[in-house]
Formats: structure tokens, sequence, C-alpha cells
């Protein structure tokens, strides 16, 4: 091979770029294998430089999400938007999401730590991560996974302003349990709107149980700070007007519906139901955020 034929097949092996194929190939004599060993102890070197650097952009990636049953998401940071648009970065998520889901021998949930032993086309994920920081020059990390399951429920996912089909820097879950999985699937469109509500409306809750009794026990303080000049026999009727209101406001189905709100989201699923005489019960709800 001539030496513009070297450098394209290295290249296509690395992924690095013309100038560092050109030195590797120079440095090692030509010899396609001595230079794709020289790049990748080059790679690691950079790789290692660049891990204490801070990862505050990046992208939360589903993979086969659109199957409403059995899917994964992936939370991956990089240094910069930039490169979170990035279709080597992207594709990347995406390639980890997929091998992730396909490997049963993982923990359903978990961190960097949870994945060191997988591989990703029988190479290491130490080694895929190397190579993607040493050729895109940012600090990347992986935070967390979690795969999602049921036969008793339905999940409803929605990616807030994708990067791709897949990718976006806010993502947000909703798992509704069912008497009726097959009847529930053909309404994934009409109750995709929660699952925006929970992008849009941050909710603390799903309904006041699920709110940390700290946090009403601080908000009923704050009312009461509020309250000097109350007569004493009118505050626990405002107190107990104002947490409601609070509660309201912070749990997902007391919200007021992103699309109506003179519906809240609690009186949008009961009348779904009740129009396709069918059960429907949020029994938890993710929100991913970057």
């Amino acid at each position: 091979m001539n030496s513009m034929e070297l450098i394209k097949k290295l290249r296509e092996t690395t992924g690095s770029g013309i100038v560092d194929c050109k030195k590797a190939l120079a440095e090692n004599n030509n010899d396609i294998e001595l230079a794709v060993k020289w790049l990748r102890e080059k790679g690691i070197l950079k790789a290692q430089k660049k891990q204490d650097r801070e990862t505050n952009e990046g992208v939360v990636c589903f993979y086969n999400n659109e199957t409403n049953k059995d899917f994964t998401i992936c939370k991956i940071k990089c240094e910069t938007d930039f490169v979170a648009k990035n279709n080597d970065f992207l594709n990347f998520a995406e390639i980890l999401s997929k091998a992730i889901h396909d490997n049963k021998n993982l923990n359903d949930h978990g961190s960097d730590q949870d994945l060191e032993s997988l591989e990703i086309n029988n190479k290491s994920l130490s080694d895929c991560l190397t190579d993607l920081i040493s050729k895109i020059g940012e600090n990347i990390q992986i935070v967390s996974y979690k795969k999602y399951a049921s036969k008793e429920s339905i999940f409803i996912t929605y990616l807030h302003n994708k990067y791709n089909s897949n990718c976006s820097k806010i993502g947000s879950v909703v798992e509704i349990a069912t008497d009726n999985i097959d009847m529930a699937l053909k309404l994934v469109d009409e109750l995709k709107v929660i699952a925006m509500q929970i992008s849009a409306m941050k909710p603390m809750g799903i309904d006041e149980n699920s709110i940390n009794s700290k946090i009403l026990e601080d908000e009923k303080e704050i009312i009461l700070k509020q309250m000097n000049s109350v007569p004493e026999d009118k505050k626990d009727q405002i107190i107990k007007g104002k947490l409601n209101k609070f509660i309201k406001e912070n749990t997902l189905l007391g919200q007021a519906l992103i699309t109506d709100p003179k519906k809240s989201v609690h009186s949008f699923l009961s009348e779904v139901s009740k129009n396709n005489n069918i059960n429907l019960n949020i029994t938890s709800m993710d929100l991913y955020t970057i």
C-alpha cells in the first residue's frame, strides 16, 4: 500500500486524525500494527490527562423505549455542549445503551462502577472510552444507567429538544400500571402528555405520600413565618389551605395538565381510564437532566 492508503486504513482502524496517523506511521516504519499500538498508547496518555476535567454537559440516551415495556436509559457526560451534539459522542451513547440493555448479567441500575466488565464489540468499555476521549479531546464520564421492564405496567417516555431520535439533555419516564396491557399500549400517544408534564413541571412526587415529609415540614415553617399578623384562631385553616396548594402544585397527580390547565393530571388519567374501560394508575416516575 502507498502512504495515503496506509493513512486511510489507520484512520478507519483507530478513528485518529490524519496528522496523528501520519506521525504514527513515520515513527513505526509504516507498520500498521505498531502504528495502532503507538496511537493507542498515545490515546491512553491523552485520556488520563483529561480524566480530572469537569463534565457539565452530555446526554440522556434511551434505547428500545419505543416498546414501552422493556428499555434502558444511560446518562453520559462530557465537557461542552458542542461535543454533546457530536455524532461520535451520540453514536457511542447509543451503542453503550444497547450494550447495557442486552447484557443480562448487569444489575437493573447502577453507575460506571457496575459496568467494569462490560464489553462493546469485543472491546472493553475502558478501552472504548479511552479511544473516544482521545478522538474527541474531552473528558467523558458514564454517570448512571437504569433498565426498565414490567409485565403489569407500560412506560411512557419523553425526550425534550432531542439531539437525535434517542438522545437529549432532558428525559422523563412514567410507569403506569394497568389491568389491560394491550389496550394501554394503544393509548401511549394520548398518555405521552404525562411524561411531558414531568419534564416541564418537575413534580417532587406522584402524590402527597411520595413527597419527603421534611419538605412539607419546611414549607409549613415558611408559611408560619409569613403569618405574624394573622389571628391565632385562623392560622390552622390558612396553613392547611396553603399546604394543600403547595402539594397540588408539586405533585404529578395534583398539577394542572400542561395541555389543558382546567384539568389536573389525576382527572385526565381518570377520564382516559373511564373512556377506554381500563384501569390506569401511575406507580413511578423518573426525571433525567444534564
